[in-house]
């Protein structure tokens, strides 16, 4: 999920270094309905197109096409999804929160942000041999989806998307696909 902070101090040369962005970004968040200080979904990331619906199955399989709009369509109504498999290909990699108190394997694929949390789609991994992969081996990974709540050392919940990994497979060079998705 994206995070966005705001505030209604303009920018300047005394904010360069503070968490402060310019009004013009605050301006955008009100027009996207971003809520300020919050990692709760917001109106605007649960605006779907109207044809878009992931249904709950057995199994869903993530691929390059709206890679992004399925994962957080199932981080916003992760009860209809608990029974299914996830299946899912991308780059395994290790996540550390901002303040090192959470840390985890994870499997992703790079998204179009800037920073933080924004720069990458993917999910969590629990059940899995750490020492069996390599940071960037693509890996192709099944398992069922759960939510877990973690507090952070300022007392804010962060809310991680996981898969309690059923299978998972280290695939070739040849098998990779985009490293970068757009939707």
């Amino acid at each position: 999920m994206a995070f966005l902070f705001a505030c209604s101090t303009p920018y300047d040369e005394e904010s360069i270094n503070s968490n402060y962005i310019p009004e013009a970004a605050n301006q955008f968040a009100l027009d996207k309905e971003t809520e300020v200080e919050t990692n709760e979904p917001t109106k605007a990331h649960r605006n779907w197109p109207s044809n878009f619906k992931l249904n709950p199955a057995k199994e869903i399989a993530i691929g390059e096409k709206q890679y992004l709009t399925k994962i957080n369509y199932i981080y916003n109504n992760i009860d209809q999804f608990l029974e299914s498999t996830i299946i899912i290909e991308g780059m395994y990699g290790q996540y550390t929160s901002w303040d090192g108190t959470f840390k985890s394997p994870m499997v992703y694929r790079n998204g179009p942000a800037e920073h933080g949390d924004d720069q990458y789609g993917g999910f969590y991994l629990v059940n899995i041999n750490e020492q069996a992969y390599t940071l960037n081996d693509w890996i192709r990974v099944e398992g069922k989806p759960f939510m877990y709540d973690h507090t952070d050392t300022d007392g804010e919940i962060q809310h991680f998307l996981f898969l309690n990994v059923e299978k998972i497979d280290i695939l070739t060079v040849k098998d990779r696909k985009p490293e970068m998705v757009n939707d």
